[in-house]
Formats: structure tokens, C-alpha cells, sequence
């Protein structure tokens, strides 16, 4: 069975992303969408979830309550780091007229309505290639982004699906695959003896 090819955002293109919309800070487009993709990169939301957020169920939160595929019900819990961004975020959106009451919309557009799925992926093409990232990257590149980091960060794939709130196992096996990066490190944990012919493991 052919193993299904999965975009998502390398350590060094999430940082040259982010890198590059930070310089935009002022601009109001900028600004939502660095904090939408922090979210993102730090919870593995899905898109729909994502534009679905009001601003009571994030804002003095450790943990993220949310109904996800199939009205199943998840808990994510907040870093420390995210909650400082969420804080700074809803202060930026109180000091631009933006409300804050906690049925408000966490995202909004020009228009001051929910924003749409439509116009998040317009304005990630939009950065993905004025960051000078090559491909096109859709939304759920983010989650999957997240599904990554965690299986390298953790090696445990039950706890990889529960933070991505996944039915089946088998969806969370797409993060599984073998890097060259990791097959390096898997060869310097061999070491050749200069005294013995065999080559021996290192376990640290």
C-alpha cells in the first residue's frame, strides 16, 4: 500500500513564515494571521475549528474545549507561551475596536464578520509566497505541521491522537515516516570499535 504523501511546514519554514509576517506587525491582516498560525501550530486545530473560536474560549484559558469531527468533544491543553499570545492578541484587538465580549468572533474580517475558511487559505497563499516558500500549502498543512513536531517530540503515537483528537489510529500513522534526517541519527548511535570488529550501540 502506497504511503499517503502529507504537506507540512518544516522547523525552518514555520519559522521563516512566521519571521516574515512579523515584520508586517502593524498591519492588521498581518497581525491576525501570525497569532491564527501560532494557534494552529501550538493546538493542531482544524481550520473549521480554528474560524470557529470565539473570543470566551480562549481568552483566560489553560485548556481548549473543542467539538470537533463527528460532535466529539476534545481538551487541549494551552502552553504557557500561547496563553501570553492569546492575552497580547485580545489587548491588540480591544485597542482596534475589536470586541472582545466572549461571544465575539476570535478572528474577523475587513467586514467585521467571522472570517471565512476561504479567505484563511487566500492570505496563507498569499504569505507562503511572500516568504519565499516553495509549494502551496493549505490550511491543514498546519495541523499536520503539528502532527509531526509531536511524533518526533514524543515517539508515542496514542498520544499524538489524542492531542489531535483522531477516531482512528490509523489516521495518526500518517506522521510515522522514516526521514533521512532520522536514519542519520539512527547511524551515529553505531559506533565501530577501534579494538573490536563489531560495531556497537550506544544507548544512552
Amino acid at each position: 500500500m502506497k504511503r499517503q504523501r502529507v504537506k507540512y511546514f518544516s522547523p525552518e519554514e514555520k519559522r521563516k513564515l512566521l519571521d516574515f509576517i512579523q515584520k508586517y506587525h502593524a498591519n492588521k491582516l498581518a497581525k491576525r494571521s501570525e497569532f491564527m498560525y501560532k494557534l494552529m501550530f501550538s493546538t493542531g486545530l482544524r481550520l473549521a475549528e480554528t474560524v470557529g473560536l470565539n473570543v470566551g474560549d480562549v481568552k483566560d484559558r489553560t485548556v481548549l474545549v473543542i467539538v470537533g469531527k463527528g460532535n466529539k468533544e476534545r481538551e487541549i491543553p494551552l502552553s504557557s507561551g500561547i496563553r501570553e499570545e492569546i492575552r497580547s492578541f485580545l489587548e491588540w484587538k480591544s485597542m482596534n475596536d475589536e470586541k472582545v465580549d466572549p461571544e465575539a468572533p476570535l478572528f474577523i474580517s475587513k467586514k467585521h464578520r467571522r472570517v471565512g475558511s476561504r479567505c484563511v487559505q487566500h492570505d496563507l497563499d498569499k504569505w507562503v509566497h511572500r516568504a519565499g516558500l516553495e509549494g502551496r500549502y493549505s490550511p491543514h498543512a498546519l495541523r499536520h505541521t503539528v502532527g509531526f513536531d509531536l511524533m518526533r517530540g514524543t515517539n508515542n503515537i496514542r498520544k499524538v491522537q489524542e492531542f489531535l483528537g483522531h477516531n482512528s489510529i490509523t489516521t495518526t500513522q500518517i506522521y510515522t515516516h522514516i526521514t533521512k534526517d532520522q536514519l542519520r541519527e539512527c547511524a551515529e548511535l553505531l559506533v565501530c570499535d577501534p579494538g573490536c570488529k563489531y560495531l556497537v550501540f550506544i544507548c544512552n
